[in-house]
C-alpha cells in the first residue's frame, strides 16, 4: 500500500500550484490580477521650473511591470525603476513593497504637457492615462483708488 502524500499549496502569480506525489498542476488563481487605484487624480497641472510628480497606484501587480509612456512621441520614459530616457529631468520613482509609481518631471516646460500613460505589463498591456498641464506663474496686479468720501 502506498501511503498518501500531503497537499502543498504555494500561493504564486501566476495562479495556485499544488504540488502532489511529484506531479506538478496548475489551477487558475482566485486572486484578481493587477489593476488601477482609480483614487489617484488622473488630471495634474503644475508650474513651469516646479518639480512635479505624476503618481500612478497599482493593485495586485504580482510579477508584472509598470512603465511610464509620453503619449506625444510614444517615448517609452520608464520601465519599473528605470528610467529610459537621456533627458535627465524625467526619473522614475518606486519605494519596495509600496503600491505607488511615481514619474518625476524636474523643471517641467510648458511642452511637457499633455498625456502620460502609466502601463501594467499585462497581455495585452492595460493603461491609465495622466493628463498634464503646465502653466506659468502669473501676478495678478489691481490697481485700484480708494475714494476720499469713503474713509
Amino acid at each position: 500500500m502506498v501511503e498518501a502524500q500531503p497537499l502543498v499549496r504555494n500561493s504564486t502569480a501566476h495562479g495556485i500550484r499544488r504540488l502532489k506525489a511529484d506531479i506538478f498542476q496548475e489551477w487558475p488563481s482566485t486572486e484578481k490580477g493587477p489593476y488601477f487605484d482609480t483614487s489617484v487624480p488622473s488630471n495634474m497641472t503644475g508650474l513651469v521650473g516646479k518639480t512635479i510628480q505624476l503618481v500612478c497606484k497599482v493593485k495586485n501587480l504580482g510579477n508584472r511591470t509598470v512603465s511610464w509612456v509620453r503619449h506625444r512621441d510614444i517615448h517609452l520614459l520608464t520601465v519599473g525603476r528605470y528610467t529610459y530616457t537621456s533627458d535627465q529631468r524625467f526619473e522614475a520613482m518606486h519605494t519596495p513593497h509600496s503600491e505607488e509609481w511615481t514619474l518625476q518631471i524636474r523643471y517641467p516646460q510648458k511642452k511637457d504637457s499633455g498625456v502620460y500613460e502609466c502601463q501594467i505589463s499585462t497581455t495585452p498591456p492595460i493603461g491609465l492615462p495622466v493628463h498634464l498641464t503646465i502653466v506659468e506663474f502669473q501676478t495678478v496686479r489691481f490697481n485700484f483708488t480708494i475714494d476720499e468720501r469713503s474713509r
